[in-house]
């Protein structure tokens, strides 16, 4: 697992970078062609993680019910996010963690709902699903990238 905190780490690092390097601006605008922006992908990353790890073990998520319905899969932006959102969101991409990191170590994670995702990834514990988090974060890393690519 510690290679692959590593990795979720550095993802999220790639993620903080973003907001602190764009504006509120270029963070809410969808480009042409494109169905999200860069600020619906940082939210829906956090949101998918905790469903992913803590919902599907039958544990409480570390976000809120309604953050949650905003961002999960097949949401899209409705409105343009405040810079609130943008301060909420580079706590949420790094507090999550240290919190996941110390649930596994202290063994909290004893069941999990296996899950099947829509590319065909069978998750069968909260390790499977931790793995899979971070394909899914490069997923939307690669998305972010190209979305970034047409912003002026």
């Amino acid at each position: 697992m510690t290679t692959n905190f590593h990795i979720w780490k550095n993802n999220r690092s790639i993620y903080y970078k973003f907001l602190q390097h764009n504006s509120l601006e270029h963070l809410n605008k969808i480009p042409l062609g494109f169905n999200n922006n860069l600020i619906w992908n940082i939210g829906h990353v956090i949101v998918v993680q905790q469903r992913l790890v803590y919902g599907l073990s039958g544990l409480p998520m570390n976000i809120s019910d309604e953050l949650f319905q905003k961002y999960k899969p097949g949401t899209k932006p409705e409105v343009d996010e405040p810079k609130e959102t943008v301060e909420m969101f580079k706590e949420l991409l790094i507090s999550p963690i240290d919190q996941t990191i110390a649930d596994f170590e202290t063994g909290k994670f004893k069941e999990y709902n296996e899950y099947t995702s829509s590319k065909g990834f069978h998750l069968a514990s909260a390790a499977d699903a931790v793995t899979f988090n971070n394909y899914h974060e490069a997923l939307h890393l690669g998305a972010m990238i190209s979305i970034l690519k047409f912003l002026s």
